[in-house]
């Protein structure tokens, strides 16, 4: 899939149905993007895509696609989250000035075995709503609840080249299944 989202087209498409926002804009997209540091874990991303929409500022957008199932899935996106703070907030920059982050996190099962295709991590301080700048969704693809993303992610399973119902990404997995 890595492959596949190299293409702005392909990645734009499936950004849009996992934020259900049919304007937005991929600016940019890196594939196996590696952010390292000399005194910590390196993090490899499999897509981090610069987005923008109609009257709002730029957004970075990581998808993770795991198909391990031992992994501690809530610390990975955390990290995830720091290194790509780490990495866009320079020097002489203000704390306003980080960019928001969207993590798509995809598995092949449903890792918290609550029965639903997607789950938002919806942060809250004293029972009001916290906004700081992460957000989080975990998806998988052993739940289908027949939403637009469960449609997608039964595509992801397969990447049937002859399967055409998934638009530019569609396009693009046909191109590279077929063409020599």
């Amino acid at each position: 899939m890595s492959v596949a989202f190299e293409d702005i087209a392909a990645c734009e498409y499936v950004i849009r149905i996992l934020m259900g926002k049919p304007d937005l804009v991929v600016i940019d997209v890196k594939t196996q993007y590696t952010i390292s540091k000399i005194t910590s874990r390196d993090a490899r991303l499999d897509v981090l895509a610069e987005i923008t929409a109609v009257d709002s500022k730029n957004k970075l957008v990581n998808i993770e696609i795991q198909r391990r199932d031992t992994v501690d899935h809530a610390k990975r996106t955390r990290f995830y989250g720091s290194m790509i703070d780490s990495e866009y907030l320079q020097k002489g920059k203000t704390y306003s000035e980080l960019p928001d982050v969207y993590i798509f996190y995809i598995s092949e099962t449903d890792i918290w075995r609550s029965g639903k295709t997607t789950y938002e991590v919806v942060k809250t301080l004293g029972g009001q709503p916290y906004d700081d700048g992460i957000h989080t969704v975990y998806i998988n693809a052993a739940v289908n609840d027949g939403s637009a993303i469960a449609t997608l992610m039964q595509y992801f399973k397969s990447c049937d080249p002859d399967d055409d119902s998934q638009g530019a990404l569609s396009n693009r997995v046909q191109k590279l299944k077929s063409d020599e």
